[in-house]
C-alpha cells in the first residue's frame, strides 16, 4: 500500500485512534470549554447527547488557512464542494451522507444568525473573514428542535470575535499568492470600563483564480457596537459585502484533458451585494433567567449574465426574529438549563426574468430542557412546533395563466438524549432526534408538471457516541442511522414544469447511516497529532434508483495533520486530506465509473516575530490534477470543474 494511500484509510484510523487512546495522560486540569450551540446562548460546555467539534482562532492560524471553506474542509462528516477552488460562493457543505450540491440540509449560522438562503444559493461562507473568527462549532447530526429548518444533517455556528472590558487590539494583515491573489484585512477591537466596545473590520480580496475568466472581487466591511450592563447587554451590528465573480463553467472531461484552465463561457459572470443589519441584546430579568434575541434584515442584490440577453437581475431579502429565555435550576445533581424560544423567518426571492418571485414565512416554537437525572446521568429533551407558508406570485395554472398559488405546513419535532460520564475521563451518549427541512423557491419551480410545491422533508436519526478526554489529548467516536420521508432530491428521469428533462421530487423514503472518529494527541512538546475518519453509506429506498447509492457522497474520508515546534516561535504543519471513490453527481443510476479517491497534501510555516507573524502556506504539495465536482449530464456527457494544481501563498501580519 502506498503512502498516499494509506494516509486517509480506514487502517489508518485506526492506527491513530490507537496511539490517540493509549497515550497515557491525566484526565486533571481541564480548561473549560465555552460553546452557544448547545442551548443557543453562550456558557460552559455541557454534557449534552450530541457531538460538538470546537475550531478554535489558534486551531485556524496555525493552519494557515485563509477561508471559512478550508478551516470546514479538514473536519470529521463534513463534504465540500468548490466549484471555483477560490473558497468563496461557489461553495456547498454537506454532512450526514447527503450530497455535497445539496446545500440546504447542513444549517450554516454567523453568530447565531442563519447564512443559508431561500433559493438552491449556497451560504456566503466568504462573508466571514477568518481573521473575526473566534471560534467555529460543528455539531453533529439533525438538530431539528433547536434550529428548526435546513439542520438535517448539521449545524455549523461561526462565532466572531469581540472585545472585552479594558481591552484593545487588533491586526493588520496583507497576503499574496498564485494567480495574482491579494488579500488584505484590518481590524480593531476596544472595550471600555463603562460597558462599551466596539469592533471595526475590513477585507479586501482580488484572485485571478486557477481558471480563465475566473477573477473575483470581494470587499467586506463589518462593524458592530455593544454595550454591557449590570444586568445583560445590548448590540447593533452592521455588515456590507461586494462579491464580485466571473464565471468559468464546467468542461467536459475531454476538454480537461487539453486545457484545465480553459472556459467555454468567456463573459459570464454573477456579482453579489449583500447588506446586512443586525440587533439584539440580553437581560437577567430573575437570577439565572436570561431573555435573549436578535433581529436581523439582510438583503442581497445580484446582476448576473450568461452569455445571451440582457443581464438578468435578482433580489434576495430575509428577515428574522428569534426571542428565547434561558435559565438554569438549582438540583440535588447539579444544574439544570432550560430554553425556550420562538423563530420567525420572512423571506423574498425575485429573479423576473427566470420566472420566479416567491415569498416564505416560517415560524416555530421551541423548549428544551438539559436535566442532570444522577451526578453522572444527564438527560436532554426537546420539541418544537414549526409551520410554514410559502407564495409563488408566477405560478402556472392548468392553461398555463400566471395565478398566484399558497400553501402551508405544520409539523412537529421532538429529541430526546441520554449522556453519561462514566469517570473523569469516558463519557458516552444516546440520543434520538428529528430534523426537517421545507422546499425552496428553486427546487419548487423545477419540480413535476401538476406539484405546485414539494412536500416537506423530515427525518428520524439515532446516534449513539463514546468519548475519551484527558490533559493533552482527545478522542470522539460516534455511530448513527438516519431514515428519511420524502427527501427532496433531483430526478434525471423525471420532467419539470417547464418542460424540460430532470425535476425536483420527493423521494418515498431514503437511508443513511455512518461511522465518525475524530481525535487529537500532543505527542510531545513539540509535536502534537491530529486526526479524522468517517465512513458514510447513504442510499436511496425508494423511487427510480432503489438500491442506488446517493451521487457524490464519498464513503470514506478523513484528514490527518501535525503541528511541528522544533524551533522557538516557529510553527509548521502538514495535513492530509482524504476523499474517497463516489458516483458522479447526477449518476442516480450508478452505471458510470466512480471519480477516483483523492489524497491532498498541505503545508503551513508561521513565524512569530514580537507582534509580526509571517507565514508562508503550499496547497495541493503533489500536484494532484483534480476536480471538486465531477457530473453526469441528462445527455450522458461528463463534465467537471477543474481545481488548482499546486500553488503557494505568503503573508505577512502585524498584532496590536
Amino acid at each position: 500500500m502506498s503512502f498516499k494511500s494509506f494516509a486517509l484509510s480506514p487502517l489508518s484510523a485506526a492506527v491513530i485512534s490507537i496511539a490517540l487512546t493509549h497515550t497515557a495522560v491525566a484526565a486533571d486540569e481541564k480548561i473549560e470549554t465555552v460553546v452557544v450551540s448547545a442551548t443557543r446562548s453562550e456558557g460552559p460546555q455541557m454534557p449534552v447527547a450530541t457531538q460538538i467539534k470546537i475550531i478554535t482562532a489558534e486551531d485556524i492560524r496555525v493552519s494557515g488557512v485563509t477561508t471559512v471553506t478550508e478551516a470546514l474542509r479538514t473536519q470529521a462528516g463534513i463534504q465540500i464542494v468548490d466549484m471555483d477552488g477560490s473558497g468563496g460562493r461557489s461553495v456547498t457543505v454537506a454532512m450526514r451522507g447527503f450530497s455535497a450540491t445539496a446545500a440546504n440540509n447542513t444549517l450554516v449560522l454567523v453568530d447565531g444568525r442563519k447564512l443559508n438562503n431561500p433559493s438552491l444559493v449556497g451560504p456566503a461562507l466568504n462573508s466571514v473573514s477568518v481573521k473575526d473568527i473566534e471560534r467555529i462549532e460543528v455539531i453533529q447530526g439533525s438538530a431539528g428542535v433547536l434550529y428548526g429548518d435546513q439542520a438535517v444533517g448539521g449545524v455549523i455556528n461561526v462565532i466572531t470575535r469581540r472585545a472585552a472590558a479594558g481591552e484593545f487590539n487588533g491586526s493588520v494583515s496583507a497576503e499574496a499568492g498564485t494567480a495574482n491573489l491579494e488579500n488584505y484585512t484590518a481590524s480593531v477591537r476596544q472595550g471600555f470600563e463603562n460597558g462599551l466596545s466596539y469592533s471595526l473590520s475590513a477585507q479586501k480580496r482580488n484572485a485571478d483564480n486557477y481558471r480563465d475568466n475566473n477573477q473575483s472581487a470581494l470587499t467586506n466591511v463589518l462593524g458592530n457596537i455593544s454595550f454591557n450592563f449590570d444586568s445583560g447587554k445590548v448590540f447593533i451590528e452592521k455588515q456590507s459585502v461586494k462579491d464580485d465573480l466571473n464565471l468559468a463553467g464546467n468542461l467536459l472531461d475531454r476538454e480537461a484533458t487539453i486545457n484545465r484552465r480553459m472556459t467555454k463561457t468567456p463573459t459570464d459572470y454573477s456579482n453579489l451585494e449583500t447588506d446586512l443589519t443586525r440587533v439584539g441584546g440580553e437581560v437577567e430579568f430573575v437570577k439565572n433567567w436570561r431573555l435573549l434575541g436578535e433581529y436581523s434584515d439582510r438583503e442581497d442584490d445580484s446582476l448576473a449574465y450568461f452569455g445571451y440577453g440582457d443581464p438578468t437581475p435578482g433580489e434576495m431579502k430575509v428577515k428574522t426574529i428569534t426571542p428565547r429565555i434561558v435559565g438554569s435550576i438549582s438540583t440535588a445533581n447539579g444544574n439544570s438549563v432550560v430554553t425556550v424560544g420562538y423563530d420567525r423567518s420572512e423571506s423574498s426571492y425575485q429573479v423576473i426574468s427566470w420566472g420566479i418571485d416567491t415569498d416564505q414565512n416560517a415560524e416555530g416554537y421551541y423548549a428544551q430542557v438539559i436535566y442532570p437525572l444522577t451526578q453522572k446521568l444527564t438527560a436532554s429533551v426537546g420539541a418544537r412546533r414549526a409551520s410554514v407558508e410559502d407564495t409563488n406570485h408566477l405560478a402556472y395554472d392548468i392553461n398555463f395563466n400566471v395565478v398566484e398559488k399558497v400553501r402551508s405546513i405544520d409539523l412537529n419535532a421532538t429529541e430526546l438524549g441520554l449522556s453519561y460520564q462514566i469517570d473523569d475521563a469516558w463519557s458516552v451518549f444516546a440520543r434520538t432526534a428529528d430534523g426537517f427541512r421545507f422546499g425552496n423557491a428553486d427546487e419548487n419551480g423545477a419540480s413535476a408538471p401538476g406539484i405546485d410545491f414539494l412536500d416537506e422533508q423530515t427525518s428520524d436519526s439515532q446516534e449513539l457516541g463514546v468519548a475519551w478526554s484527558g490533559k493533552t489529548a482527545n478522542v470522539k467516536y460516534s455511530v448513527y442511522q438516519m431514515a428519511l420521508e420524502n427527501e427532496i432530491v433531483y430526478d434525471t428521469l423525471s420532467s419539470n414544469n417547464y418542460g424540460g428533462f430532470g425535476a425536483n421530487i420527493n423521494l418515498p423514503k431514503s437511508e443513511r447511516k455512518g461511522f465518525l472518529f475524530d481525535g487529537d494527541v500532543k505527542l510531545s512538546e513539540q509535536i502534537t497529532l491530529r486526526g479524522n475518519y468517517t465512513n458514510t453509506d447513504a442510499w436511496l429506498t425508494a423511487g427510480n434508483f432503489k438500491g442506488k447509492d446517493v451521487p457524490y457522497v464519498a464513503k470514506n474520508a478523513g484528514n490527518i495533520g501535525l503541528v511541528f515546534n522544533f524551533v522557538e516561535n516557529v510553527t509548521a504543519s502538514i495535513d492530509a486530506n482524504y476523499t474517497g471513490s463516489r458516483y458522479r453527481n447526477g449518476d442516480a443510476a450508478n452505471v458510470i465509473a466512480k471519480v477516483e479517491a483523492l489524497t491532498l497534501f498541505n503545508f503551513n510555516i508561521l513565524w512569530d516575530i514580537k507582534d509580526i507573524e509571517l507565514g508562508f502556506r503550499v496547497k495541493n504539495i503533489t500536484n494532484e490534477k483534480y476536480a471538486d465536482f465531477n457530473g453526469y449530464s441528462i445527455s450522458g456527457k461528463l463534465y467537471q470543474y477543474p481545481q488548482p494544481e499546486r500553488n503557494y501563498s505568503a503573508h505577512v501580519s502585524y498584532r496590536f
